[in-house]
Order: structure tokens, then C-alpha cells, then sequence
């Protein structure tokens, strides 16, 4: 099981830090195709997310993902980011 974990980052306690959002809980995903997507629609949905963490079953960092990573031509959330859009596009249509 995969689990994304939600990171802000800013200023605290006088300093540049990164910390969990706290008001967004981690959100668990099968597989990094679905993480990806997930990805998008939570950077779309909460602004105050600076970049998610991508953790595996056995806690390692599998990824990361950042909101910049959208515009990046080889970055896997660019093509979630149409797949998104797609599936968006066409649930609009069915309703």
C-alpha cells in the first residue's frame, strides 16, 4: 500500500522549514499511476500544499512530487495532468 503525505513549506519559528499540512490527512493510493493522479487533483484542489511525498508499504520514500512538476516535459504529473483533465471532461459530458 502506498500512502501520499502532504508537505507545506514556509516560514516557522523564524526559519525556511517543511512540514506536514496539517489540516490534510494522507491520502492512500494502490498503485504510483493512481498516485499520480491523486497528486494532481490535490495540488489543483488545496493551494497550500508545497509538494507531496510518495511513502511505500514499508515506509521508504518511493517519490516526491512538486507542484512545479506539472510544466516539466518529462515529468510523469504532466501526463497525469491530461489524464485528469480527460477523465474530468468526460464524466461532464456523461452528466
Amino acid at each position: 500500500m502506498l500512502t501520499l503525505h502532504p508537505m507545506t513549506g514556509g516560514i516557522r519559528d523564524g526559519r525556511h522549514q517543511q512540514y506536514p499540512t496539517p489540516h490534510i490527512e494522507p491520502r492512500p493510493v494502490d498503485s504510483e499511476l493512481a498516485a499520480e493522479e491523486a497528486a494532481v487533483r490535490l495540488f489543483s484542489a488545496y493551494g497550500s500544499i508545497s509538494y507531496l511525498i510518495l511513502i511505500g508499504g514499508d515506509g521508504e520514500q518511493v517519490r516526491e512530487y512538486r507542484r512545479g512538476h506539472f510544466f516539466q516535459a518529462k515529468s510523469p504529473l504532466r501526463d497525469a495532468r491530461h489524464r485528469v483533465a480527460a477523465q474530468n471532461a468526460s464524466a461532464t459530458r456523461a452528466a
